[in-house]
This record gives C-alpha cells, sequence and structure tokens, in this order.
C-alpha cells in the first residue's frame, strides 16, 4: 500500500525548522539542505495547456552540505555564507527559503529536503517522488513577476534557440524516418512559439504568456 507523506513535511522559511512529533519517517538517509538559485543565462521555454509558450527562468540547487560547492563544516554547523557569496559574484541570484520553497521530512538518520512541490511517496520498498510541475511553473513565474528575478536579455534566449536549432540540424540527414521528422516537426514548433513569447518577455516588464493562434476558418 503506497503511503503519502505529503501531509507530514514542514515548510522551512530560515536555518531552523520545527517538525511534527511522532511524524512517519521517510525510508532514506537524508538528503542535504538547499537554496535555490538561478544564473542569468538559465531559461527555458515551457508549453502551455492551451498549446502556446512561455520563458521561465531554469533553478539550481545550492546544496548545504560541507565539501560541497565550497560549503564549510563547523562545529555549529555548515557554514554556507561563502560558497553565497562566491555564487553571487559570478551574478547567480539566491533565493531566500523565506519563499516556502522548501519542505522538511523526518528520515533515516535526521532529515530529508524536498521541493515543495515535491512529494515524497512510499510505494513497498520503493520511495516515489509526485512533481506538481504546474504549482512549480506558477512559483517559477511569480520570481519574474514580482521583480526578483530580473527578465533576460534578447540574446540569452537567442542561445538557448539556437541549441534547439542545432538539435535540427544534426537530424536533417535522416528526416526520411518518422520518429526523427516527428522530433524535428515538435523542435521547430518550440522554436516558432519560443521566438514570440521570447520577444513578449524582454520587450515589457511583466511578461505575458503567448496563446496558441487559432486556426484560419
Amino acid at each position: 500500500m503506497a503511503h503519502d507523506f505529503g501531509s507530514m513535511g514542514t515548510v522551512v522559511s530560515g536555518a531552523e525548522a520545527s517538525t511534527t512529533p511522532g511524524a512517519n519517517i521517510l525510508p532514506e538517509m537524508p538528503r542535504a539542505n538547499f537554496y535555490l538559485m538561478h544564473n542569468p543565462e538559465g531559461w527555458e521555454p515551457v508549453k502551455l495547456d492551451d498549446g502556446g509558450w512561455e520563458w521561465l527562468p531554469v533553478l539550481k540547487r545550492l546544496l548545504i552540505k560541507p565539501g560541497v560547492n565550497g560549503v564549510r563544516g563547523g562545529k555549529g554547523g555548515p557554514d554556507d555564507s561563502q560558497a553565497r557569496m562566491g555564487y553571487q559574484d559570478r551574478g547567480w541570484t539566491i533565493l531566500s527559503r523565506e519563499l516556502g520553497y522548501i519542505m522538511r521530512y523526518p528520515c533515516k538518520r535526521g532529515y530529508s529536503y524536498y521541493l515543495t512541490w515535491d512529494k515524497p511517496i512510499k510505494a513497498g520498498r520503493r520511495l516515489v517522488v509526485r512533481h506538481d510541475a504546474e504549482g512549480y511553473n506558477d512559483f517559477r513565474r511569480s520570481l519574474i513577476e514580482d521583480g526578483l528575478i530580473t527578465a533576460p536579455i534578447p540574446e540569452v534566449l537567442v542561445g538557448v534557440l539556437d541549441s534547439y536549432q542545432k538539435q535540427i540540424d544534426r537530424n536533417a540527414k535522416d528526416i526520411h524516418i518518422p520518429t526523427v521528422k516527428a522530433k524535428i516537426d515538435n523542435a521547430q514548433a518550440l522554436i516558432t512559439g519560443a521566438r514570440e513569447a521570447a520577444a513578449e518577455l524582454t520587450g515589457k516588464t511583466k511578461p505575458k504568456r503567448t496563446r496558441a493562434k487559432k486556426a484560419a476558418q
């Protein structure tokens, strides 16, 4: 029988947070605490339910684990100050954990830290993590709308689209193969829709999502 741990998580809004006494224990070793961070070049096109496209920031994790990413160990626990400063000096934006994007769960020998939109579920001997993509995308979108992440310059998005065009060029010789042609068609549709969304995002303070065009009657 699957066990849903979603109700036992504790939102972490600072360095420390309490956990519900007697909560069930995740069947895994601890997963490190972390910050979410963003590099100005990290953007990806995301398809909407209506067929349109939008651009959202790609968020990476800065693990708070001694010996990783420049995090130091100490008697008082991990010291991540130098690690955060190092990334900030290289242009990264470190997102405050006060935004509520982390959930903490008790596990074997400590705690595991997950994204708020990731829900661990025990299924037999396995631990399955369900991801709420829509909720996570809403969060990423809000970072732009609230000014916590600056909209990208056009050249950055052009560079991302160039990588998709290179994929098309590499596969062009095999376009006679149905599966390859389907991939090329999908990539071309992505480029077309994402290019329109890029024009809106880089040209306005508050970006609007593109809507799929209706077919001509």
